[in-house]
């Protein structure tokens, strides 16, 4: 899942699917690190027990809109859950999933996965097409909400952590070429007191986590290509 960059010729590098100069990668490359854990992020809303671990989450929306070529023109939605593994003992596997709250008031789910094999550093990561290209940054979710739970033999879901992200729009990224479209959306670690409210409406995590349905509709639509 770990995207490793490769030089070309024309002094571009690869990240998640989306082609960066070099001159744009220092923006890139913070995304990417906060997403791979080498930014700190703090826990949302952990518990004050010692013996409850410390959630961390974030996220990235990337992609290219090719202007000529729709076919390949597509966004990766890329969220990562770290910190809710026990410090000894076994590592159970666990099961995760990604909500956002849009600035018209919605809730949509993102992604969810029903398995992964290690709570150690949980990603969800899904390819998507919006109805219209390019995408609008604004048209993403302000707040995002990541849900990460252990599973047992029978893959029966344990204590939900949870953790919020916000949208980075300081540091969003849109650049325009001949060919199309680059986009980059990352959000940053905010405390629960913060976004938390804005998916009270229902348990969202713990609905899916038991009935792997959410009734939070899917954003975008899912593309395989």
């Amino acid at each position: 899942m770990t995207a490793y960059p490769h030089t070309t010729t024309r002094s571009r590098i690869s990240r998640c699917g989306t082609w960066v100069t070099a001159a744009a990668l220092p923006a890139v490359a913070l995304a990417l690190g906060v997403l791979l854990g080498t930014v700190p992020v703090h826990a949302a809303d952990a518990d004050d027990t010692a013996d409850t671990p410390t959630a961390s989450a974030s996220m990235l929306v990337g992609g290219n809109y090719f202007s000529r070529n729709l076919k390949d023109s597509k966004y990766t939605i890329l969220a990562v859950l770290n910190g809710i593994a026990p410090e000894s003992g076994d590592m159970p596997a666990g099961g995760m999933a990604v909500f956002g709250w849009f600035e018209s008031g919605e809730v949509h789910l993102l992604h969810s996965v029903e398995y992964l094999p290690s709570l150690q550093q949980m990603v969800a990561r899904r390819n998507v097409k919006p109805a219209k290209f390019p995408l609008d940054p604004k048209a993403t979710p302000l707040y995002a909400m990541v849900c990460g739970w252990p599973l047992d033999d029978q893959r029966a879901p344990g204590k939900i952590s949870v953790a919020y992200a916000e949208r980075d729009d300081a540091n969003t990224q849109v650049k325009d070429s001949s060919v199309g479209t680059l986009l980059n959306v990352h959000w940053v670690r905010v405390p629960a007191s913060r976004a938390a409210k804005n998916f009270q409406a229902m348990d969202y995590c713990d609905e899916v986590a038991k009935t792997k349905k959410s009734s939070a509709s899917l954003w975008l639509k899912t593309t395989t290509e």
